[in-house]
């Protein structure tokens, strides 16, 4: 929610209205275990879609302007990434990484609106 290219606009969980501008962040189906260790601890895992419902037309601009969005997006995560800049995740979770997996693309679209999304990953360890 820091990142300053976001538009006003509502920001959901699991769910993604139809009407722009709204962001969603939701959950990808996968192992929560990233890696075990011998000492029997593990890294887990947060797979999840960082999606919103823009604006869409046959106009180019309108195109290349959502697709420009995506791809600062990806940059400002990795660039938090190799800062040590990663989201709280309270006094049991500590934050490893977080990486972008996809970049940013077009899905589900019609004629006046289209969802974008980009998939990324967050591992942390679990005490």
């Amino acid at each position: 929610m820091k990142f300053p290219g976001l538009k006003d606009g509502c920001f959901l969980v699991d769910f993604l209205g139809n009407q722009p501008i709204e962001y969603v962040v939701e959950t990808v189906p996968g192992d929560p275990v990233y890696k075990k260790y011998t000492d029997g601890s593990c890294m887990k895992q947060f797979l999840f879609l960082f999606a919103s419902r823009e604006f869409y037309s046959e106009d180019v601009s309108r195109c290349l302007e959502n697709n420009a969005f995506y791809e600062r997006f990806g940059e400002w995560i990795t660039e938090r990434n190799f800062n040590g800049i990663l989201p709280d995740l309270g006094d049991s979770r500590n934050p490893v990484s977080i990486e972008v997996l996809t970049g940013g693309y077009a899905f589900d679209a019609d004629t006046n609106t289209a969802r974008y999304q980009i998939q990324m990953r967050l591992l942390y360890e679990e005490e």
